[in-house]
């Protein structure tokens, strides 16, 4: 029996397919979605509350408003691609938002990096190992997208077809806890970047003198992560 391939397959994939399997995620995943939704907007708050505060900013803080703008759009492409039934895209591009996390972690923390930051120069290794040391969980985050996506994985072993979703699988389930995971790290880098517009309602930030500062999450968040 001959193979017939139209020459609107992309098309169909896009237009028709991804369509159907879209609205078999928001039935399937629609409490996940909305707590990782919630905390998006939490960071965005942080984000936009920041750039349109009273507290004029300091150039590497405007620098990092920049990049943390583009974070959050990598981070809500993931959620799109797998929604629409991509599984091995979302890691790929949570990993390269994280890295980006790193990188402004170490901008903010050492903005004698920063041309050398902003012209290309700059070693992005170097900012994985500052970032490991400001935010304790940020490597073992890091590793996981590495091991699981960037890198050939057991997910990549078996043919991912795009289908609308009927039940919350291994890669389904694994793609939405790397989801909340990055969603996680990134509100917690957002409030590194304006702890000090934050002071006492930070989370999971301690000021220790006026340019310093730890991280260190109540009980009561350590408990609420626990669960997120």
């Amino acid at each position: 029996m001959p193979i017939i391939v139209t020459s609107d397959l992309l098309i169909n994939q896009i237009k028709r397919e991804s369509l159907a399997i879209a609205e078999s995620f928001d039935i399937l995943c629609d409490d996940d979605l909305n707590e990782i939704s919630d905390l998006y907007s939490q960071a965005a708050f942080v984000l936009i509350s920041a750039l349109n505060g009273q507290r004029p900013l300091s150039n590497v803080q405007s620098w990092a408003v920049e990049v943390l703008i583009n974070i959050s759009i990598s981070l809500s492409a993931a959620v799109y691609v797998l929604r629409a039934g991509y599984l091995l895209v979302p890691g790929t591009v949570l990993r390269n938002a994280v890295e980006a996390m790193a990188v402004c972690l170490h901008g903010l923390q050492n903005s004698s990096d920063l041309k050398k930051i902003q012209s290309g120069e700059f070693n992005t290794p170097h900012a994985i190992t500052t970032a490991k040391k400001i935010i304790p969980p940020f490597g073992q985050i890091y590793g996981m997208l590495s091991n699981l996506f960037t890198h050939i994985s057991p997910l990549h072993q078996k043919i991912k077809p795009l289908a609308p979703y009927t039940e919350q699988h291994a890669g389904l389930d694994m793609n939405l806890k790397t989801i909340r995971a990055s969603i996680w790290l990134f509100y917690v880098v957002v409030e590194f970047a304006f702890i000090g517009s934050l002071g006492e309602s930070a989370r999971y930030w301690k000021i220790v003198s006026p340019n310093s500062g730890k991280y260190d999450p109540s009980e009561e968040e350590r408990a609420w992560l626990a669960t997120y």
